[in-house]
């Protein structure tokens, strides 16, 4: 708050060198002398340096906000234990103060972010971290923490204990012939349980003949060819923990008289089946096979059983553990059932001799469209479903992979291509025989949408901008681009385009204004913009004015550095633009500005001011009075009694008043002592003097002093002739009627120069009194009044246009009339609106100026149309100062706005943008 001299007295405010405007967060208030600026709810950028500007003097408030605390207000503990199940759902909530509050999360000292297995919250003052699905290593130290404040919740996990879920009950003991191979197998309540076997209450280890698996949550031991020694408890053990669960299982290997437990028995290995089906075309040769579990063991064929010998067109043949019967030049008689006969096991095989069908597609291949990172199967049906199958893509032989897999299941045979990309699109052809089926494969691009959208933003001018998105995916270079008003940004000098995985970036160096508007980015199936608003390069004052005492006639020079060159600015002197002149020297090199006054006098004080555009420098020029000094002083006088004695002095300027003293007491003029000024001379007459006249004198002009000197009075050497003096009172002579002599002449002057009036009357002693316009004049400030014998002088400096009329003189009975006209100067605008003002929509907008005096009549355009006052605008004026306010202003408000004062303009683009 400040309070001014003068109620009516306009101000402005400005922040950190700016000019506010009143708004919702701003208020301006005005009552009486006092003028307020109130934040209704500050903000810590709300602070800054605030300047209430009255014109001829400026008060500073230096604002500093500082946020509330933001406070943890529930838990009240800092630190809690919480326990949970896994898996399972996991909640951790705090309450923050103010409600507002920006919180981050951290587990075990890292920040975390949020995702589909951590979601955080934040509605009203509560904010959340949930594990929807919680696993044990989740476990950890979570900390919810604020500015100010942090609360930890320490989650522990606990699983649930390990079960076996198959076999349901007890397994029966397990007898088997030696040889024969056992697996005993069991299924967990999880997959990442340990376990460890026992035989006979004795660590199992593996080693060969004996095998554990772990698939997923099964467990397996198994034993390829079972031996007595295998005999016994075999137990699973999920921990070694006291009343850790388990499973037995018994294997009783039965032993027959005849066999040598020494030596294991021999079994058939392949083919596993018991029952193998063979079919041969007539003519070709017809091969039988088994692989025995050892070497050297004699086995016996049989065809429909009768036994078999190497002869003719049958062959048996061994080689090693591998036992062969071939049947040359197959004919249909050779079909039948075969037997292989082994000591211990035996094969049958069920051979049929006939044609051999012609291999072909049965199914044709079906298109298929699948997302990208989607797995695409093909399938076909081949008969005879032994048949083999080619695949090929685009013409090109497919080799299995882990991206390409091939699967037969009777005569269905497939082709899956695992995680397809675009550059899989294609067609899939399925050979057999002479027969083939095609079809097209196609990849249906993921739909690349943005997570994180741009956001508006607001810059200087001059400065880098970087706008940026996040993808949900990783897309190939090319699939975003960047637009701006509809059309597609390229790179430039001045502009780049960049990606990092999901995210993708726009710099824009060096912003001008033309960079301003609305900018995009989008890909084929989303699309988000935002508004790049650039405000004019702040102009700051690097060297703000400093104020100016000079003595009255000399020189005063005021220095100005900004943070810009070239900028044009208007100096003002008293609200009063100033222009160069003999007197005024107005100079602007790189960021200095310069501003010469010479010939200064003491009306010349007051506040000098720099503006350009939103910037207002001020500094108070005081021209102080020279001292007046006494240049030559009066001189001891010897005079006759009856004479007349005349004591003089000469000042140092010619408008001073000097004080006469005769032994210490001051003089006052009559009609007998006279007060004379001419130029720098002063007088005092002493007529008819006599012996009281005798003594000494002094002159004293402010402190400067001259004399004593003496005035001798000697007595008469005779008497009046022929008769005695006229009778009249002692120390006076008689009155004689006072008239004009020298009418006053009117005066013809422009504003802002001096006028000067001259009445000359008959007798010297009369005062005068002086009035314009039917006011009485006295001296001081701008009015100078002085007399010269019979002349009185008024002068009229700093002439204004109010200051026309009739000036009247009086002395006595004498009086005499004159007019005085003041031709008004043009009427100048001081202090110019911005060339451009940006306004929220639904705020108001004010644009003002500052003429060169008060009462001028200024008009307001938009595009040329002169504007007039009702709801929509208002036209304000207080002193030299107009404005114009545009009420709940909407984007159709947008344009060029005209001031005209006089035969001087002023144009402002007001632009408009959504809240």
């Amino acid at each position: 708050m400040c309070e001014l001299s003068r109620e009516d007295a306009p101000v402005r405010w400005y922040k950190d060198g700016l000019e506010v405007e009143e708004s919702e967060a701003l208020v301006l208030q005005s009552e009486g002398p006092r003028r307020r600026l109130v934040l209704p709810a500050a903000q810590p950028e709300d602070g800054g340096e605030f300047v209430c500007d009255a014109g001829d003097d400026s008060a500073f408030f230096t604002v500093t906000v500082t946020a509330p605390p933001e406070r943890i207000v529930h838990p009240a503990a800092r630190s809690l234990d919480l326990q949970f199940g896994a898996p399972g759902r996991v909640e951790l909530c705090c309450e923050v103060a103010p409600a507002g509050s920006q919180v981050r999360w951290y587990k075990d000292g890292l920040e975390v972010e949020a995702s589909d297995t951590l979601l955080l919250g934040a509605k009203g003052p509560t904010r959340t971290l949930i594990l929807p699905h919680a696993q044990p290593e989740d476990a950890g130290e979570y900390v919810c923490e604020t500015r100010d404040e942090a609360v930890t919740f320490n989650v522990s996990l606990a699983e649930p204990p390990v079960q076996f879920l198959a076999p349901e009950a007890a397994p029966s003991p397990l007898c088997v012939a030696p040889g024969e191979p056992v697996v005993l197998s069991c299924e967990l309540s999880r997959a990442s349980a340990p376990v460890f076997w026992s035989h006979n209450g004795k660590p199992v280890q593996e080693h060969e003949g004996l095998e554990l698996q772990v698939e997923g949550p099964r467990r397996a031991l198994c034993i390829q060819a079972a031996d007595p020694t295998h005999a016994g408890v075999y137990t699973c053990h999920c921990g070694a923990a006291p009343g850790a669960p388990s499973l037995s299982f018994t294997i009783q290997v039965a032993v027959t008289p005849s066999s040598d437990p020494t030596e294991p028995p021999v079994r058939v290995v392949a083919p596993e089946a018991a029952q193998t089906r063979v079919r041969s075309a007539p003519g070709g040769d017809l091969e039988l096979a088994v692989h025995l579990s050892g070497p050297g063991s004699p086995v016996r064929w049989y065809k429909d059983g009768e036994r078999l010998s190497s002869q003719g067109r049958v062959q048996l043949e061994q080689a090693g553990a591998r036992q062969v019967l071939r049947v040359r030049g197959a004919r249909s008689g050779d079909a039948g059932e075969y037997l292989c006969d082994a000591p211990q096991d035996s094969r049958i095989f069920l051979v049929s001799v006939e044609e051999l069908l012609p291999v072909k597609l049965v199914s044709e291949l079906t298109p298929l469209t699948v997302h990208e990172g989607d797995d695409a199967t093909f399938r076909c049906e081949v008969s005879p479903p032994d048949a083999d199958v080619t695949w090929l893509r685009n013409g090109t032989v497919i080799t299995p992979g882990s991206h390409l897999e091939m699967a037969q299941n009777g005569s269905s045979h497939t082709l899956t291509i695992r995680g397809c990309q675009l550059q899989d699109a294609g067609t899939v052809t399925a050979q057999a025989g002479t027969t083939a089926s095609s079809a097209r494969l196609h990849v249906r691009e993921t739909e690349l949408l943005f997570l994180r959208r741009l956001q508006d933003v607001r810059t200087e001018e001059g400065q880098d901008v970087c706008l940026e998105v996040e993808t949900g995916r990783v897309g190939i270079a090319g699939a975003v681009r960047w637009i701006k008003g509809g059309e597609p940004l390229l790179p430039d000098s001045r502009r780049s385009i960049a990606q990092e995985g999901h995210i993708h970036r726009l710099f824009i160096r060096g912003i001008v204004l033309a960079d301003q508007g609305t900018y995009g980015c989008e890909s084929h199936h989303d699309r988000t913009l935002a508004r790049l608003s650039v405000r004019p390069r702040q102009l700051r004052a690097l060297r703000p004015l400093e104020d100016v005492t000079i003595s009255e006639g000399g020189s005063a020079t005021f220095h100005l550095e900004l943070s810009q060159e070239g900028v044009i600015g208007e100096w003002a002197q008293g609200g009063i633009r100033l222009q160069p002149g003999p007197k005024c020297h107005i100079y602007a090199e790189g960021h200095t500005h310069r501003l010469v006054l010479s010939g200064l006098g003491l009306a010349d004080s007051g506040c000098v001011s720099f503006t350009a555009d939103s910037l207002r420098c001020a500094a108070r020029l005081t021209v102080r009075e020279v001292p007046v000094t006494i240049v030559r002083g009066p001189q001891d006088l010897e005079v006759t009694e009856g004479d007349t004695a005349t004591l003089e002095c000469e000042l140092s300027q010619a408008l001073a008043d000097v004080t006469w003293e005769k032994d210490g007491r001051v003089l006052i003029p009559s009609p007998r002592i006279r007060l004379q000024s001419l130029g720098t001379r002063r007088l005092l007459q002493l007529r008819r003097c006599s012996n009281s006249d005798a003594g000494t004198y002094c002159c004293a002009v402010g402190v400067s002093r001259a004399g004593p000197v003496r005035l001798t009075v000697h007595g008469a050497q005779g008497v009046w002739p022929g008769k005695a003096p006229p009778p009249h009172a002692p120390g006076s002579a008689p009155e004689r009627p006072v008239s004009v002599l020298c009418e006053l002449r009117s005066v013809r002057a422009r504003e802002g120069d001096g006028a000067t009036f001259e009445c000359t009357v008959s007798e010297a002693e009369t005062p005068g009194r002086w009035e314009l316009g039917g006011h009485h004049l006295r001296p001081g400030g701008r009015v100078r009044i002085r007399q010269e014998g019979k002349k009185h002088i008024l002068v009229l400096s700093l002439l204004r246009a109010e200051d026309a009329g009739e000036v009247h003189f009086q002395a006595g009975p004498a009086q005499s009339s004159a007019l005085l006209e003041v031709e008004a100067l043009p009427l100048q605008m001081c202090r110019r609106p911005p060339r451009e003002k940006t306004v929220l929509t639904g705020r108001r907008a004010v644009l003002e100026v500052t003429v060169s005096r008060p009462g001028g009549y200024v008009c307001w355009l938009r595009e040329g149309v002169e504007l007039c006052p009702g709801d929509k605008y208002e036209m304000r004026s207080h002193g030299p100062t107009h404005s114009l306010v545009i009420r709940d202003v909407r984007p159709e408000d947008q344009g060029t706005y005209c001031c005209q004062a006089g035969q001087d303009s002023a144009d402002t683009r007001l632009l408009v943008e959504g809240e």
